[in-house]
């Protein structure tokens, strides 16, 4: 068909639809819709990018097992063609008009297995099969009580899932000796996983390296991980040559996809030490610069002072369910590689950032003092003298003095303190905290903090002096 400059308009380009796979022959299309949840349960699976689709070919059966449907990216148009056909030749069409009606980006695809189903069907004493879900499965009010009816429903208890998992696993759960000879040579170790990072212990004499591993170059050409987004990262290692992964993903906004790729490329990675959990840039050493005291780690926990430990969360929940099939796999889902991971992800400030506002959201976090933005204990830091020409750092505390970091966590313990309660006048619902606040004080804090009976300002001094 011939474009035609006047029916151009009635193209609509910018309508944004979304295309769904269905496995099946649609006659009907309520009882379509009605098989996937209904529109509130699709919109909530096209809103959310790790949610999948689900579809049920027995809606109206509690036990009946959903086949999940992923998301793809894609690019299409959605054309509403008008044909004509002869009475005398149906076979043969004529188009009449071609109208796009929108853009197709995102696509649900049911290539996934569905688990097995089990029916509430059982014989009866005549050898004829009989569906007991009306039995099993009330409708209505319960008059009745339950004593009275429990003897003649027959017992149905069938698990949530039966598999772990929808898609066919190439493992072989078998003897080490067995596998060998069942895998092929080639298949016999799995792709390595590693980003090819240089993970290093401290030491005061070992030499740290000033390049990156050549291969994890490569890894960043793989992953066709974006320019902009190195060079925003290698600009952030030369105005500070010392990062915590949190601290440049939030600063930043950065996903974690790439950051954790970019890292091994930039700098060096300290286990322990007094820059544990940092990422150090090649060719800087902390270890002969004094300034560098700015960018060692500080752990903070949150003490169990009243209701404050229980309104802040841990940093880890183990979890020993099953994996949830109804929300995809971070790492298995297609990552679009045109999609910058700029602005991707917003980061709370207190995950790595102190402040006098500051509620932290785990009950363990880790800050670089530079990312504690009190006044006091920057003063701290600044007061504390510049070591003599040969002097090198500790092998534990760096260039701090001896407490000085439990004397920053008393600081910000009581800064927490100070907010939780601020928070708590501001709901107008205090009745909780203040009954529980001063009987758990006394147990939880350590018995040496309480016996300083020395006040914050000679405390100080004292940390400088032993420094000195």
């Amino acid at each position: 068909m011939e474009y035609d400059s006047l029916s151009a308009k009635q193209h609509k380009l910018k309508k944004e639809l979304v295309c769904i796979e269905y496995p099946g022959i649609v006659r009907n299309p309520d009882r379509m819709l009605a098989s996937m949840g209904g529109q509130m349960e699709m919109s909530m699976a096209i809103s959310s990018e790790k949610r999948r689709l689900e579809l049920r070919f027995r809606p109206e059966s509690t036990y009946a097992k959903p086949l999940f449907g992923d998301r793809h990216v894609t690019a299409g148009l959605v054309l509403k063609i008008k044909t004509r056909r002869k009475r005398n030749q149906p076979n043969e069409a004529q188009v009449n008009a071609i109208e796009i009606a929108g853009h197709v980006n995102l696509i649900f695809k049911f290539d996934s297995m569905c688990d097995f189903q089990l029916l509430p069907a059982f014989r009866n004493r005549s050898g004829i099969v009989e569906c007991a879900y009306n039995q099993l499965v009330p409708s209505g009010v319960i008059t009745s009580i339950p004593k009275e009816t429990s003897a003649n429903i027959p017992y149905f208890l069938p698990p949530i899932s039966f598999s772990r998992f929808d898609t066919a696993q190439t493992s072989i759960f078998k003897a080490k000796d067995i596998l060998t000879n069942m895998v092929g040579p080639g298949e016999r170790h799995r792709a390595s996983r590693t980003k090819h990072g240089l993970y290093m212990s401290f030491s005061l004499t070992e030499p740290l390296p000033k390049e990156p591993n050549p291969l994890a170059l490569r890894i960043i050409e793989q992953k066709r991980i974006s320019n902009e987004t190195v060079e925003l990262i290698r600009n952030s290692f030369m105005e500070r040559p010392v990062w915590t992964k949190s601290a440049l993903k939030g600063t930043l906004q950065l996903s974690d996809e790439d950051v954790r790729y970019i890292l091994p490329v930039m700098g060096l990675y300290f286990i322990n030490g007094p820059w544990r959990g940092t990422w150090v840039r090649f060719g800087y050493d902390p270890r002969k610069h004094f300034e560098s005291r700015f960018y060692q780690l500080l752990d903070f926990r949150v003490r169990a002072i009243g209701a404050l430990h229980d309104k802040i969360k841990v940093k880890r929940v183990t979890n020993a369910t099953k994996p949830c099939m109804r929300f995809a796999n971070s790492h298995s889902s297609t990552r679009d590689p045109d999609k910058l991971s700029i602005a991707r992800t917003v980061a709370e400030q207190s995950s790595f950032s102190f402040t006098m506002d500051t509620l932290p959201v785990m009950r363990i976090i880790f800050y670089q003092y530079c990312d504690v933005k009190v006044p006091r204990i920057q003063q701290m830091l600044e007061k504390i003298p510049t070591p003599l020409t040969g002097v090198i750092c500790n092998e534990k505390n760096g260039w701090l003095p001896p407490r000085f970091d439990e004397q920053c966590r008393d600081i910000l313990t009581d800064i927490v303190l100070s907010n939780f309660r601020k928070a708590k006048e501001a709901d107008s619902n205090t009745s909780e905290f203040e009954e529980t606040e001063g009987d758990e004080t006394e147990v939880t804090f350590d018995d040496e903090e309480e016996n300083d009976e020395s006040g914050d300002e000679s405390y100080d001094e004292k940390i400088i002096s032993d420094m000195e």
